[in-house]
């Protein structure tokens, strides 16, 4: 299986809002579930830079916070010089705000004063594709946050929405691009979110996609 680099906040990148150590470790103890069993987690990007010539996938566990991060330009560098698998995941949306690239690369973003979350709590999300990965996920319950308002490219195809305001939010959605696959999982702020059958589903399928 694939080996794996988890950029996680929580070190360069923080924020008050998400326990980005505990969910990075559940993630990669589900992705050594899944059968990759050579997870690693970085929280700086001086680790980010080194690990990353040898990650198969990298998956990005981080946020930006509500204002541009003074390391948002070191960051912009060290991913525009990757162009591997990618899965981004839940707050990762919002990182890189005065970057088109990073929006480029993940096929959509949070857009500051326009995208939003309700309040943390049960939450419903469904399939809206025929994707192998949504296979079996017609309609799923977890408890978490609902990002809504996303921007999605054209491009990119959404594999599950939540309801909110009589309109489909994308909380998932996949991007092929010359030969290279991303993904945004909107799933997962926090462990209790990864209590939830389909939050562990999504996450093993995305990369497994990602890689293949």
């Amino acid at each position: 299986m694939s080996r794996v680099l988890v950029f996680s906040g929580g070190g360069d990148y923080a924020d008050p809002w998400h326990p980005f150590a505990e969910t990075s470790a559940r993630v990669a103890e589900i992705l050594a579930a899944a059968g990759h069993n050579d997870v690693t987690v970085v929280d700086s990007l001086a680790e980010l830079e080194a690990e990353l010539p040898d990650a198969e996938v990298l998956v990005v566990n981080a946020g930006g916070g509500p204002e541009p991060h003074p390391l948002d330009a070191e960051l912009a560098r060290i991913l525009g010089a990757y162009d591997g698998p990618l899965v981004a995941l839940h707050v990762a949306a919002t990182l890189l705000p005065e970057s088109d690239a990073w929006e480029r690369m993940l096929g959509g973003r949070w857009v500051r004063g326009r995208s939003m979350h309700p309040p943390r709590g049960p939450l419903t999300v469904r399939a809206v594709s025929r994707h192998p990965i949504v296979d079996g996920l017609a309609s799923s319950a977890t408890v978490d946050e609902a990002y809504s308002w996303l921007r999605v490219a054209a491009s990119s195809e959404v594999l599950l929405v939540h309801d909110l305001e009589g309109g489909a939010q994308p909380m998932c959605w996949i991007a092929e691009s010359d030969g290279r696959r991303v993904a945004y999982d909107g799933l997962g702020h926090d462990l209790e979110a990864y209590e939830a059958p389909v939050a562990v589903t999504v996450l093993g399928r995305l990369v497994a996609w990602v890689a293949a």
